[in-house]
């Protein structure tokens, strides 16, 4: 994910020609720009018809694609933030279940420590190469393996002597809470933005440019080329941005870091059960 400082504005705005957005669409911009050109210098210079629309259609076809756009960036961006509060929600099991392991192990293994520690350390990377494969994978699913191991671990170091047997009921509602975190995370890698609508709103947005300088040839001549280029940019950008962040789980530059957080509970639990306890 890019890191920025929201306040910084003309950091950001300076920023605008690096931006992913702008480096995607500019091939795009200058076609419909090309487009326009040639629609009035069709109109103005060769067959000199007058145009059956106008700026009052335009704004019709305007609100009408705005409302889908609202829509579409609204349910990508709900799916983005979703995906932050299952990854925030993994960070806050993973330290809770590394204080209660550190409270409840007893001085006698403090072998266990480092094995608990690796394995939640381990849980997010594995987590993350899982999202990431194909949504039809059919391979080893390695978080699930992980998840059973820790289950068996704690089941066993109950039964010989190096957890209470009260761990079961402090416990296992931590190691299910990982379960949790796993089943929305593979419902949202595997249910993505239905292809009919995502499609819909693409094609929308090529007949919105399509139609443009038709109807804008009539009052402005050629300054509908340079509106034609912005609207396509405004429209097709947040489009692109809908697309970007509706997979948060990816490695496009707005999507959530796993890396990151996946390296703060590795570093958190190591830190938390590193020290036996006195």
């Amino acid at each position: 994910m890019i890191s920025y400082e929201p306040k910084q504005w003309w950091r950001i705005l300076l920023q605008f020609p690096r931006s992913p957005v702008f480096r995607t669409l500019i091939f795009d911009v200058l076609l419909a720009g090309a487009w326009a050109a040639l629609v009035v210098w069709v109109e103005q210079d060769v067959i000199k018809l007058a145009v059956p629309l106008g700026p009052a259609f335009l704004s019709i076809l305007g609100i009408i694609l705005g409302l889908l756009l609202v829509f579409r960036t609204n349910s990508a961006y709900d799916r983005w933030w979703e995906g932050r509060k299952i990854w925030g929600a993994l960070v806050n099991v993973s330290r809770g279940l590394a204080h209660q392991l550190d409270a409840q192990l007893m001085n006698t293994a403090p072998d266990r420590r480092a094995v608990y520690a690796e394995q939640l350390a381990a849980f997010p990377e594995l987590l993350k190469e899982h999202l990431r494969k194909p949504r039809d994978y059919q391979g080893q699913h390695e978080p699930n393996e992980l998840l059973t191991a820790m289950h068996r671990d704690v089941h066993h170091d109950i039964e010989a002597g190096h957890l209470a047997e009260g761990a079961r009921i402090t416990l296992q509602p931590l190691l299910q809470a990982f379960d949790d975190v796993l089943g929305k995370c593979e419902r949202i890698r595997k249910t993505p933005i239905p292809f009919s609508y995502s499609s819909y709103v693409k094609q929308f947005v090529v007949l919105y440019a399509i139609m443009v300088p038709f109807a804008l040839v009539k009052d402005f001549g050629y300054g509908a080329v340079i509106a034609s280029m912005f609207s396509f940019f405004a429209t097709m950008g947040l489009e692109l941005l809908a697309t970007e962040i509706e997979e948060p789980f990816g490695t496009d530059p707005n999507d959530l870091p796993l890396t990151s957080i996946g390296e703060t509970i590795a570093r958190d639990v190591r830190q938390i059960l590193s020290v036996p306890p006195m």
